[in-house]
């Protein structure tokens, strides 16, 4: 067999197994006179990308020459459907680990919760690149780590490892959870330096990023700046302007999404309920939650009727969000009722909060906020004595209030702190302070 016809059979098998025709590739294989290292590697891949990992596994053993590539393979089959004690056992007896291996055993470490042991890992790596490096970063912060994730990349940088799309989408993601807005601005201003603004992935995790900081014109910004914004970018921005009380502007993207020719899917649906719910869009939230449907065929989902429930409810309609939940083509959970009763309180309306009130407590025996609420119903129409049994009901009940915190970013660390707080180093100095402020505000 000459080379040229080796290459020409080898690329059949390949074509097949993309196909799904994974047995005519395997027939191709098996009538070939010879086969040399690639063409063996070929095959296996094959029966990996097909989900046949035993399959693949009964070839490796029967292979005379592995190469890299071939082990690495295996490592990264067993590694993606989860089986992570088979692909380490294969990756310490591997004879020659290049970083590939290195990089994928610890990826899947990572997610499979294992991070401390990725983590150990990684610290033996002889050189690790920038892809072992955003493994580990993106590593961390699946696994709600987020501290440590930003000062990791802030370690990558220390050493001149030039840092990946991958790794930026990481840590502005990190940013978000610990709602540090000055770390999220200093690494967006190093994602410019390094000439990743016009990646659509990277702008669109910087967006979600400024979005859940309340910092609205610095997602517009980047927003408008991408060359190809794709249907996360647009739904990124309608949802950020929704949750964050925008509501004309969420309606306003919503639109703009669509004269770009995109249609809109259940997100970009939820991002402009939530828009109308903030505002009191009554007539266009009904108007939206209706054309899902009937215009683009989407069926909504529970959290869009939540948000239709909210936007009646907010607007004195209780007795049309009522209808809504009892039509609903699901068991309606606490947060519907929960939702109508807050309505009922804000419009006064006794009997059909108590009746949601007691719709809350069958599912949420605990829940000290529809005790609140109801407490507050009363109390609003002078009943006191009902108020006060609701009060002994609730305390009967060991109903707790969640403690509430807030949080200030100060220097890219950020403190937390309740009512009274005193856990704080510097509390002394802080309520000294604040009550110098309180005497000169007088």
């Amino acid at each position: 067999m000459s080379g040229k016809d080796l290459v020409l059979l080898t690329k059949r098998i390949s074509e097949r197994s993309v196909k799904g025709e994974i047995d005519t590739a395997r027939k191709i294989f098996d009538e070939m006179p010879h086969r040399d290292c690639i063409t063996w590697n070929v095959m296996l891949r094959s029966y990996i990308e097909n989900h046949r990992i035993s399959d693949a596994q009964d070839m490796f053993e029967s292979m005379h020459e592995k190469n890299t590539v071939s082990w690495n393979s295996m490592i990264m089959a067993y590694a993606r459907e989860r089986k992570m004690h088979i692909a380490l056992k294969l990756f310490f007896i591997m004879p020659d680990k290049d970083v590939t291996s290195w990089t994928t055993i610890i990826s899947g470490l990572s997610r499979d919760r294992q991070i401390t042991d990725a983590w150990r890992l990684f610290k033996l790596m002889p050189e690790p690149n920038s892809i072992s490096w955003s493994a580990i970063i993106s590593g961390f912060q699946q696994n709600g780590l987020a501290s440590k994730t930003l000062i990791l990349f802030r370690q990558m940088l220390s050493v001149g490892i030039r840092p990946t799309p991958h790794s930026f989408t990481s840590v502005f993601t990190a940013s978000a959870d610990v709602a540090a807005h000055s770390i999220g601005q200093q690494l967006y201003s190093q994602c410019i330096k390094v000439g990743f603004e016009g990646n659509t992935h990277v702008g669109n995790s910087a967006i979600s990023m400024f979005v859940k900081s309340g910092n609205l014109d610095f997602a517009r910004g980047i927003y408008v700046g991408l060359p190809q914004p794709d249907i996360v970018t647009w739904n990124s921005m309608i949802v950020g302007y929704g949750q964050n009380g925008y509501g004309v502007e969420s309606v306003l993207v919503f639109h703009q999404m669509q004269k770009a020719h995109f249609l809109p899917d259940s997100i970009s649906f939820l991002g402009v309920l939530q828009g109308c719910s903030h505002c009191g869009l009554v007539e266009e939230a009904i108007q939206y939650f209706r054309n899902m449907k009937m215009g683009y065929g989407i069926s909504p989902g529970p959290e869009h009727y939540a948000c239709i429930v909210d936007v009646l409810s907010r607007a004195g309609f209780v007795k049309e969000a009522l209808m809504i939940i009892l039509k609903m083509p699901f068991e309606p959970t606490a947060i519907f009722w929960r939702t109508l009763l807050n309505g009922c309180k804000i419009w006064g309306n006794l009997n059909l909060g108590m009746f949601a009130a007691a719709r809350v407590l069958d599912l949420e025996p605990h829940n000290s906020s529809a005790c609140l609420m109801a407490i507050e119903i009363y109390s609003s129409v002078g009943r006191f004595t009902d108020a006060l049994d609701m009060r002994r009901r609730m305390n009967q009940r060991e109903a707790k209030k969640e403690i509430g915190y807030s949080w200030v970013d100060i220097n890219g660390k950020v403190p937390l702190f309740t009512t009274r707080d005193e856990t704080h180093a510097e509390s002394e100095n802080i309520y000294n302070t604040l009550e110098l402020l309180y005497y000169d505000m007088q």
